[in-house]
């Protein structure tokens, strides 16, 4: 891991735990949260050039989940203010749905705080909108 990513995770999981998000230790690349069924969590992944807020369902072999969710997308896409990709990934027992801002750990540092707002706020309606139709 790199000194400026393993930096910016770093006050990024400071922040989101200030902010009242279940965080859970960081990866290489990412910060995970606390999950909100079995199976199902919400995490910030982080590149050079974009972060992402995912939801990730690890345990969706048979799409009931992403199907359940994809067939309310319009609803899910406004509660949450802004398109979403969603991501089947067959010949996989994992279902994602992603969130991007396009500016990572290599833009100026005094844009990270930007960055890290956009991504609580957004983990925080992910937590909201996805938790409820899990639970």
């Amino acid at each position: 891991m790199s000194n400026e990513l393993e930096r910016y995770l770093s006050v990024f999981t400071a922040k989101a735990t200030e902010a009242g998000l279940p965080v859970r230790n960081t990866g290489s690349n990412w910060c995970p949260l606390a999950p909100l069924t079995k199976g199902s969590h919400v995490s910030l992944s982080v590149a050079k050039n974009q972060i992402q807020v995912n939801l990730n369902n690890e345990d969706d072999a048979d799409r009931s989940k992403f199907e359940g969710l994809h067939a309310d997308r319009d609803t899910v896409e406004t509660e949450v203010g802004e398109g979403l990709t969603w991501e089947k990934k067959d010949g996989r027992k994992k279902t994602a749905v992603r969130a991007t801002f396009d500016a990572g750990y290599e833009a100026p540092v005094s844009t990270w705080s930007a960055q890290h707002d956009w991504a609580i706020a957004m983990m925080q309606r992910f937590q909201a909108s996805f938790g409820s139709r899990l639970a």
